[in-house]
């Protein structure tokens, strides 16, 4: 992606292109190859790196979830498990990866803890470009729904260590998953 290109194609200056670019790169959805910018595509050391720092805050997340959601934060969460379940089987991956995102980023939010969301944002972009070595086919997205309804289900009973240890094992098996991706 080049800053003039995508000026001219949008028929803007290069100055808010250029501005948005080096945002995209900040939030590390971009990398510049001499004057051009492409996709990340992150290196399997990359990857784990980046979920074993997703881990961590997940389980922050999972605990306080497991204490403060309430009853439109379980309901939504439910919603969204069921929206990947229904994409799954016309290989609707953007449906599922959307629906996905959805359950997790209403998880953070019912942890009520600012700060934590704030640190879950800033590795945001990141995760969004992994996750395209996760969600490969209808076996692992339904394994992943199942997983979301586990801990869910932690969430729903108040189950703070369920919540903890469901949410860890998830995460190991992304790690997984996405390292098998690497290999295979």
């Amino acid at each position: 992606m080049q800053e003039s290109r995508t000026a001219e194609m949008l028929r803007v200056s290069r100055t808010p292109v250029r501005e948005a670019l080096r945002q995209l790169e900040r939030e590390g959805l971009l990398v510049a190859q001499g004057s051009e910018r492409v996709v990340a595509n992150p290196t399997k050391e990359e990857f784990v790196d980046l979920y074993t720092c997703r881990a961590a805050l997940e389980r922050l997340v999972a605990e306080r979830s497991a204490l403060l959601a309430d009853s439109s934060d379980v309901e939504f969460m439910a919603g969204a498990i069921e929206e990947a379940r229904a994409a799954i089987p016309g290989g609707d991956h953007a449906v599922v990866l959307s629906a996905n995102t959805r359950f997790h980023d209403r998880m953070v939010e019912s942890a009520r803890m600012k700060p934590l969301r704030q640190l879950m944002d800033t590795i945001r972009g990141p995760i969004l470009v992994a996750r395209r070595r996760l969600l490969t086919n209808a076996e692992v997205e339904a394994a992943i729904c199942d997983e979301h309804e586990e801990i869910l289900d932690a969430i729903r009973r108040k189950d703070v260590r369920a919540a903890q240890e469901l949410m860890e094992r998830h995460m190991k098996n992304d790690i997984e998953r996405g390292v098998a991706n690497f290999d295979g």
